[in-house]
């Protein structure tokens, strides 16, 4: 019986209940034919037996089929609890991912040997590297310290914690900090792009210090003035003159400042009221009233653009717009041309280039001209009355109402400066921030 069942616990369960009932049947048919044909003691000798291995068949076979039956039912609920939990187990770990890319700080998981095991969106794309999984961090990042930072806090088993700058041409500031998993050897790596607010802290500090040196400058001069006229027991009417004139430069130097610092506040910080307004009238105006300063340096000075082209934007801060660009042109051409150009493209936007054929400015400078301040050459701009916040003033302006300001320039070819704004169709509210 044994060997029996062992045989048929090797076939498939359908196969062995088959068989027990097969076996059963058998035994049922052998004794019906002993009871027929034999009579007597002969028949019970005979045909007993076979009856009783007729009932134990049966019997091992009903157990059989309950068996199979609990053991398939038992099979079918693992199964589907297996699959109740991988499904959990997956919309799980793709909640995770998705919260891990939805970050704004790059996340890295890496071993004691710093090989990076994920790496979320952030991260690959601060590193531009799309498969980093089973690479080096050194070979992702490119970053010895911050290899560095990884392997101490495995070493260390500690929470390690540094600022580490990316050399150019990216030059990416991150905080990095690095600490071991509570219930694993694994490290996990951190890193919240600071480049920008470390941008923003070195342009607040050179504009204090740029201010500061820009009221300076015309006090030192005044003073000096003032202290030469007092020397001078009786100053000839020539030198008082010069002196006179001098301390009134500096003082108008210093209200242009002033005034140019209010104007840049305002574009900062105010809302942008805006009204329908006829931008070509505005830039025409600027144009004639800029006129008689370009003829008199002897430039081909042109203005092209429609008639009248409504728009919906501040008339006061775009006449201010026009007036630094088209000004900033003539300033800075020695000879050749100015040439504005006001336009609508096909998609609805306007457009105003103002081109000069001036002396250019050079490539290393072109990202920073709209900063506060920031002069490309310093002895020419304060030669020309500039107080360094024109362009940074356009640029507000122009962000202010949703615009671009694109640059093209080559040494000693002129400049193209583009203001692109958006179509003139009047905003659902009286005010746009």
């Amino acid at each position: 019986m044994r060997k029996t069942h062992a045989v048929l616990k090797n076939v498939s369960p359908r196969f062995s209940l088959t068989m027990w009932w097969l076996l059963g049947l058998s035994g049922a048919f052998m004794a019906a034919w002993e009871f027929g044909v034999q009579n007597g003691i002969v028949g019970w000798i005979g045909g007993g037996p076979v009856l009783a291995a007729f009932v134990v068949f049966a019997c091992c076979g009903y157990r059989l089929r309950s068996s199979v039956s609990r053991i398939k039912t038992e099979s079918l609920e693992q199964h589907a609890t297996t699959d109740i939990l991988r499904s959990e187990i997956e919309q799980q770990s793709q909640a995770i991912d998705t919260f891990a890319d939805g970050l704004d700080l790059a996340v890295l998981i890496c071993d004691q040997r710093a090989t990076v095991e994920y790496a979320n969106q952030s991260a690959r794309q601060i590193f531009r590297f799309a498969e980093p999984v089973g690479r080096s961090i050194l070979a992702m990042t490119l970053s010895y310290d911050l290899e560095q930072l990884v392997l101490n806090a495995a070493k260390t088993d500690t929470t390690q914690a540094k600022e580490i700058a990316f050399p150019p041409p990216e030059g990416t500031v991150v905080l990095a900090k690095a600490w071991v998993g509570s219930k694993s050897d694994r490290i996990f790596l951190s890193m919240y792009d600071v480049t920008k607010v470390r941008r923003l802290e070195r342009v607040r500090q050179d504009f204090v210090a740029n201010v500061s040196h820009e009221l300076r400058t015309p006090m030192s001069i005044i003073r000096a003035y003032a202290e030469t006229l007092l020397d001078e027991e009786t100053p000839d009417q020539l030198q008082l003159h010069r002196y006179l004139t001098g301390m009134i430069e500096e003082v108008d130097r210093l209200s242009g400042i002033t005034r140019d610092l209010l104007v840049l506040s305002a574009a900062e910080s105010d809302k942008v009221h805006r009204v329908p307004c006829d931008l070509a009238e505005i830039v025409t105006g600027v144009v004639d009233q800029l006129r008689p300063k370009a003829e008199a340096k002897q430039l081909a000075f042109t203005y092209e653009g429609p008639p009248q082209l409504d728009a919906f934007v501040n008339p006061t801060q775009l006449t201010q717009v026009a007036l630094n660009l088209i000004d900033n042109a003539i300033n800075y051409t020695q000879k050749g041309s100015v040439a504005v150009r006001l336009t609508t493209l096909p998609a609805g936007e306007i457009e105003l280039r103002v081109k000069d054929t001036g002396i250019g400015i050079a490539t290393e400078h072109q990202s920073r001209v709209v900063e506060r301040f920031y002069r490309v050459d310093k002895s020419r701009s304060r030669s020309t009355g500039g107080t360094g916040l024109g362009l940074s003033i356009v640029k507000h302006i122009v962000d202010a109402h949703h615009g671009s300001l694109a640059l093209e320039s080559s040494i000693n070819i002129g400049s193209e400066f583009t203001v692109h704004l958006p179509s003139p169709e009047e905003p659902p509210g009286p005010e746009s921030s």
